[in-house]
């Protein structure tokens, strides 16, 4: 187990690189940690000047920052490229997913609180957002992207899990009993998980149905993930543990008590062997699970 202190307050975004050299972690502190080999702490090119919500790693190695501000795109060793003022202007970044080579989800809103914002997909290459938006009058909480299969999911501050081909305008609505603070997309783009109040609720996305139900936390449960292989499930929750899931059934696999408190985010590295954790001490925590 590896411990990271950086942060001053709570850790909300984890990304590791593509290569999963360097694990990057924003906080709500404002800044932005690029954690290398050998436990080496690297500041990013540029701290944020609100709180970090998201980040995302693109297929190029380049880091998208989302936060209360907007958002901005790193490349290693250069200055942030500017970003164009969102659609969704006024509002903030709440969360970010790569969704094709170059291809961004953005998430606008506000963090906890039900005001309007969208779901926006901005084309890197192109410099260009691509219609049609997802206007949300609640607000988007949280995004997962599956570039593989070219699917997008979000939630919305108003109890609902949304998944979007990208090549079609209209997406999947599936109704939740709690506004879902992260989602995930498997691998294959077959499953969904979606965190909702102290479990995770799985849906089959080809089916349009729910598929089980993830129980076991004694918290709220703030952050999810699935395994590059898609056969586990990470969840980190407010009981201070991350725990791991069979991602078929359901079942509890294994897990770890977080020294970093309160958990608020869960990566995989793209191997599968190590899994981060981020939460409201300001610690960084990665354990082998391979």
């Amino acid at each position: 187990m590896l411990i990271y202190h950086g942060h001053t307050d709570i850790v909300y975004a984890l990304a590791f690189s593509p290569d999963g050299s360097v694990l990057a972690s924003g906080g709500k502190d404002g800044a932005v940690h690029l954690w290398g080999d050998g436990g080496s702490d690297r500041t990013a090119d540029e701290a944020e000047l609100s709180p970090v919500h998201a980040l995302a790693y693109l297929p190029d190695d380049r880091l998208a920052v989302g936060s209360a501000a907007g958002w901005s795109v790193h490349r290693p060793g250069s200055e942030p490229r500017p970003t164009p003022t969102p659609v969704a202007a006024g509002v903030g970044v709440t969360a970010l997913a790569a969704a094709g080579p170059s291809l961004l989800a953005v998430g606008f809103g506000v963090r906890l609180k039900p005001d309007p914002g969208a779901l926006e997909l901005y084309d890197l290459a192109a410099r260009r957002w691509v219609s049609p938006r997802s206007y949300e009058p609640n607000g988007v909480r949280a995004v997962a992207g599956c570039p593989a299969k070219g699917l997008v999911a979000w939630s919305t501050g108003h109890k609902m899990a949304k998944v979007r081909d990208i090549r079609r305008p209209d997406p999947v609505h599936f109704t939740l009993t709690h506004t879902s603070p992260a989602v995930a997309l498997s691998p294959d783009g077959s499953t969904l998980a979606a965190a909702v109040d102290w479990g995770v609720k799985l849906f089959d996305l080809a089916r349009k149905q729910e598929r089980a139900t993830i129980k076991g936390h004694k918290g709220a449960v703030a952050a999810v993930a699935f395994s590059p292989d898609g056969q586990t499930v990470a969840t980190g929750s407010w009981d201070g543990t991350v725990r791991l899931w069979d991602a078929a059934s359901g079942r509890e696999a294994g897990g770890f008590t977080s020294p970093a408190g309160k958990v608020y985010a869960v990566a995989f590295a793209p191997d599968g062997g190590r899994l981060a954790a981020g939460g409201d001490t300001g610690a960084v925590v990665v354990w082998d699970v391979g």
